[in-house]
């Protein structure tokens, strides 16, 4: 429960330079990055969409990316400093994520 309230927070946290939060990109239907369309995560088929789609491929950069991984691409495009590996604030935010593609 603490870890799910701490994703949420960290979810809806504005800041940095841009102003984003998580929810900038990943909280309503319809956004979309350039060509590709971002899944709604606070929905329960977007966030199961959206979290169940890692551990991925990605063709632009040739690797295989894990979901810590991709958090860190979000933070590096919001302009936040990189978060710790499994720190507490990204496997809160997994929490958060997996538990509103379990339809929480």
């Amino acid at each position: 429960k603490e870890m799910y309230q701490m994703g949420k927070y960290a979810f809806y946290f504005q800041g940095g330079p841009m102003d984003f939060s998580c929810a900038s990109c990943h909280g309503e239907d319809g956004k979309r990055i350039r060509l590709q369309d971002l899944p709604n995560l606070i929905e329960q088929k977007g966030a199961a969409l959206g979290y169940g789609a890692w551990p991925a491929y990605r063709v632009s950069s040739g690797n295989f990316w894990t979901m810590q991984r991709r958090l860190n691409d979000c933070y590096r495009q919001q302009r936040f400093p990189e978060p710790i590996y499994t720190s507490d604030v990204t496997i809160a935010l997994q929490v958060f994520m997996g538990a509103n593609g379990n339809g929480m």
